[in-house]
């Protein structure tokens, strides 16, 4: 269960912007008196009884409206709400407006909360990341089967492809209320780990890392020997964002899965543990409060976000970094205009640990976000033939992956190739951010394509030769089966406050704010919130999954 905290100003910010789009949304057509005459109700062309169908465009243009929720544009400067090029190409193909109902990610989860809470006045479809069973139970969202049977065209082959995929998105009595696209290939194309300053390694005469204990002498050496060559002692030798969670990756150098699966992880006999009570947390905890101490480690991981990590890399302050390899270009454009000669970011193997372990980066979830159609929907059909396009069909995979042919790829004997646009970004924007600018890449519910999204992510020979330096070390997340209302319950109760419990006394060990000789008192705690409970929860999730597999 992933969380998103929000301060007080944002809950304000986020409620106010949403209550807006609340205002507008009576403003969508609500009648299908305006679609083309071949079609039927709710301006959809009836399909036929050999299969499920969904031929393009669904409506005449522009006959119908939908209101969409989801977080906005990452990268800011180009808000969906400025009618973006790829929303114009997937507008002119399907035939139905959009009007964007969104706020920036970091308020959205609170924002659509609070408006799912209201019960009233709901767009047509909402993106989200959070678990959408409690909206479904209490009657928000549409029963999707039997649109699924007759129009879900694209879903079906996708499903074929990937039989778990709707396994993970069905309620254990086997009812569709949200969908998901499948991410799982993303990790193997375009990996998330350990990102430094190849050059800041080689003016020093140093390795690349490969322990744990590697990498402690050579964050010292970043905040000792002045890489940045400035003469100041003002180097931040590793910074992060996201809060302490993203910390949590140094736990796979220990054999542990704590930031992905959460810490709940199979053992060899498939019984699933907490591993935050296995004794390797407490050393990498205690590892990272070294850091810390010594000043290898930003105090600030707790409040930075994305853009103040960027900040200090392009300063030339910070020379290691936990992210996506896709960061490296940007950030070596940025260094560069900056004046800097030859700024190396590359993303390194894991680290291995003290225990000899080689260390592993896990994939992402199959499941990738939700797309739910509420009931207030006036077009539930058109609304899910959309998704369908917009989700699963290939050639919108291939747009929200590589954008607009002719303005950032053109095709060349039969295969995409990246225009000066991504490549050469005259903003100085990296592949992906380039992408983003035009509308693309934005969709938690996609499904990613490995062809596409090794292009997208692996535009460089460097690029390329780090993703296949990593990809022995990747190992799969652990998956659960959806919760049924009961486990929902108790799920509620207990694991938000384990969760909650658990990141703040961590950070709280890490920042030596409490002392390491309190983790025996931390684990019990946990242990008397109910994690036993929490666990039998996740292994009646996992089996139900994998009997699923079975079938």
């Amino acid at each position: 269960m992933k969380r998103t905290r929000t301060a007080a100003i944002g809950l304000l910010v986020a409620c106010s912007v949403v209550a807006a789009g609340c205002t507008n949304g009576s403003d969508k057509p609500d009648s299908p008196s305006t679609a083309a005459p071949e079609t039927g109700a709710n301006n959809t062309p009836p399909a036929p009884s050999s299969g499920p169908s969904n031929p393009m465009p669904i409506v005449s243009d522009g006959s119908v409206t939908l209101t969409v929720a989801m977080p906005d544009n990452p990268y800011a400067a180009a808000s969906l709400t400025q009618n973006l090029p790829v929303w114009q190409e997937i507008e002119k193909t399907t035939g139905v407006k959009i009007k964007w109902e969104v706020v920036p990610n970091s308020q959205y989860t609170t924002a659509i909360q609070t408006r799912l809470a209201s019960r009233t006045n709901l767009p047509d479809i909402i993106f989200t990341r959070f678990d959408m069973s409690k909206y479904a139970e209490d009657g928000l969202l549409l029963q999707l089967d039997d649109l699924l049977q007759k129009y879900g065209e694209n879903a079906a082959k996708v499903f074929k492809e990937k039989p778990l995929l709707p396994a993970l998105v069905k309620t254990p009595d086997g009812k569709t209320f949200r969908l998901a696209g499948a991410r799982d290939e993303e990790v193997a194309a375009g990996p998330y780990g350990w990102l430094l300053r190849k050059d800041w390694l080689d003016k020093l005469n140093l390795k690349e890392p490969e322990t744990v204990d590697d990498w402690y002498n050579v964050l010292k050496a970043f905040k000792e020997k002045d890489p940045n060559g400035n003469g100041k002692a003002d180097e931040i030798p590793m910074t992060n964002y996201d809060g302490v969670a993203q910390l949590y990756y140094w736990g796979n150098a220990w054999g542990l899965h704590l930031r992905t699966s959460d810490g709940f992880y199979p053992d060899s006999n498939g019984k699933i543990q907490y591993e935050w009570l296995d004794p390797r947390a407490k050393e990498m905890v205690a590892f990272l409060n070294k850091l810390v101490k010594e000043g290898l480690l930003d105090m600030e991981f707790a409040v930075n976000n994305k853009d103040q990590v960027t900040s200090k890399i392009i300063r030339g302050l910070s020379g290691a970094v936990l992210g996506w390899q896709e960061s490296n270009p940007l950030w070596n454009n940025k260094l560069k205009e900056a004046g800097e000669a030859n700024p190396q970011w590359v993303m390194t193997k894991p680290p291995g640990g003290p225990n000899g372990y080689k260390g592993h980066i896990e994939t992402t979830w199959m499941a990738n976000g939700n797309a739910a159609i509420t009931k207030d929907s006036k077009h539930p059909d058109v609304a899910l033939r959309w998704l369908d396009y917009v989700i699963y069909s290939m050639e919108n995979s291939k747009r929200l992956t590589l954008g607009v042919e002719g303005l950032t790829y053109t095709m060349k004997d039969g295969k995409p190739e990246f225009t000066d646009f991504v490549l050469k970004n005259p903003d100085g924007l990296g592949p992906v951010e380039a992408i983003r600018s035009v509308g693309a890449w934005q969709l938690n519910s996609m499904v990613m394509k490995k062809e596409y999204v090794s292009m997208l992510k692996l535009t460089d020979e460097t690029l390329a030769e780090r993703a296949k330096l990593v990809e022995p070390y990747i190992v799969p997340v652990v998956e659960f089966a959806a919760p049924t209302e009961e486990e929902s319950n108790r799920l509620n109760r207990k694991l938000t406050d384990i969760m909650t419990y658990k990141d703040e006394m961590v950070a709280k060990f890490i920042l030596g704010q409490e002392p390491l000789e309190n983790w025996d008192k931390f684990t019990q705690r946990i242990r008397d919130i109910g994690i036993d409970d929490v666990l039998a929860v996740r292994q009646a999730q996992y089996d139900r999954l994998q009997a699923a597999k079975g079938n």
